[in-house]
């Protein structure tokens, strides 16, 4: 029988046997949870009100994971997924319920988190901002791996580093979605295919990007059939070669345009800088951004975790003067030749690793308003700055309602108090959680 190693014990425990579980509730990853003998159980794939035969695969003090192995039953929450790869792929974890139900249950998981782990509560909740639930996703990664002489080409599957070929994906932007087939066609067909490391997909206003990972340079004659692909289907085709990436047609890279609509001319893209990958929620993301926030013509304000610039350039619009701070150079350098071209001169970018408590005279002046928006760790280390800053509100944007809630706690700590909080539906049909937190200081 299948067995696992606990350190604590140093010794060798069985799986468990089969045993018969009870969902209450899901968390926040959208895994049902079940009591046994006094812990809780994570499992995968089963619903509220659902019964399932599983085995148990890890067992901490407090809680246990485990496998479904059969479900008996169905809740009436249960729908039927929309892509043949559900269960499989690693990329979407709840298309068995309704959109509207995703959001309930990730809404309600944020409040759990922010009440239990944080400490507080909203003076306010906002109705949930979403969009398309389909064909929303303009970047995505497929790795790439020859077995056996097929190459395989998909997502990872979850858990696991092992592919789930992939010809269709419902939450991809056309024309990406119907195009996998031939891409898949066209690769298998290339001499160097064993040389591939993964293919990036990207949907930019200046186009679609077919951004390529090569471990080896490629054969005239596979860059010819890559060349032939590009014109046939409008894109632009990028070789990642590790030091660089160049365009396949030997033109110079040059940044690609990311439109943020009415709110501010579009950011400066190249592959490797960090962008939102659902454009509908992200405008309104920022517009909710800037309602919130509401930044005054006299106002400074200290953007952290900046990238290259999604909330900077609307900010700048509206107020005195923006200090984005980034720690990534790369996009610290686009960010600011942007501004240049655009002649915003009350915006500048500047580098720091606000993760590691440092800080800088140049960033750490009292400010009118922050903005954070954070990597899954948090904003815990630039955290400790606040009382440098002092400001009278702060917008917090999260992709961990866990981060969230632990520096909630330390803003509510040092006289802010939450008063409003939103469920932002980047991801439909995944577990990702993110949201808008705001904070003002109390007195105000």
């Amino acid at each position: 029988m299948a067995q696992f190693f606990t350190p604590k014990s140093n010794k060798l425990k069985k799986l468990s046997k089969k045993i018969t579980l009870d969902v209450q509730r899901l968390d926040h990853k959208g895994q049902g949870v079940a009591d046994h003998e006094g812990k809780v159980v994570f499992i995968p794939g089963l619903l509220p009100g659902e019964r399932g035969e599983v085995q148990l695969t890890e067992q901490k003090k407090r809680f246990a994971q485990a496998k479904l192995l059969k479900r008996m039953g169905e809740s009436p929450l249960r729908i039927q997924p929309e892509c043949d790869h559900f269960g499989r792929c690693g990329g979407c974890q709840v298309q068995h319920l309704s959109q509207q139900q995703q959001r309930v249950y990730k809404q309600q998981a944020l409040l759990d988190m922010l009440s239990r782990l944080g400490g507080c509560e909203p003076d306010e909740v906002a109705e949930p901002l979403h969009g398309s639930g389909w064909h929303y996703r303009r970047r995505a990664r497929l790795a790439l791996k020859v077995e056996k002489g097929e190459l395989q080409m998909g997502f990872r599957r979850e858990g696991s580093n092992e592919i789930e070929s992939v010809r269709r994906c419902p939450i991809l932007v056309q024309p990406f979605s119907e195009l996998l087939p031939q891409i898949h066609s066209l690769l298998s067909s290339l001499k160097g295919k064993r040389q591939l490391g993964h293919l990036e997909l990207t949907r930019t206003a200046s186009g679609d990007l077919f951004c390529l990972r090569v471990l080896k340079p490629l054969a005239e004659g596979d860059c010819a059939l890559l060349s032939d692909f590009a014109g046939e289907h409008d894109l632009t085709v990028l070789l990642d070669e590790g030091a660089q990436v160049r365009r396949l047609d030997g033109k110079p890279l040059a940044p690609f345009a990311i439109e943020l609509g009415e709110m501010s001319e579009p950011l400066a893209y190249l592959p490797g800088d960090f962008i939102q990958v659902n454009d509908q929620v992200n405008q309104g993301m920022v517009a909710q951004a800037l309602d919130w926030l509401a930044p005054g013509e006299d106002d400074t304000v200290l953007e952290l975790f900046a990238g290259i610039g999604n909330f900077s350039f609307p900010l700048a619009r509206r107020c005195q003067s923006v200090l984005a701070v980034e720690g990534v150079d790369t996009m610290v350098a686009r960010g600011n030749e942007r501004a240049r071209e655009l002649e915003v001169d009350n915006l500048r970018f500047c580098q720091a690793d606000l993760n590691d408590g440092e800080g800088d005279p140049l960033w750490l002046k009292p400010v009118d308003l922050l903005l954070l928006d954070p990597a899954r760790a948090g904003a815990g280390g630039a955290l400790t700055h606040l009382p440098a800053w002092s400001p009278k509100r702060v917008l917090y944007v999260s992709c961990n309602p866990a981060s969230l809630a632990r520096d909630a706690k330390l803003l509510t700590e040092q006289g802010y108090r939450l008063k409003r909080v939103g469920l932002v539906d980047m991801f439909p049909h995944t577990q990702h959680l993110e949201s808008m937190a705001l904070f003002e200081k109390s007195g105000l």
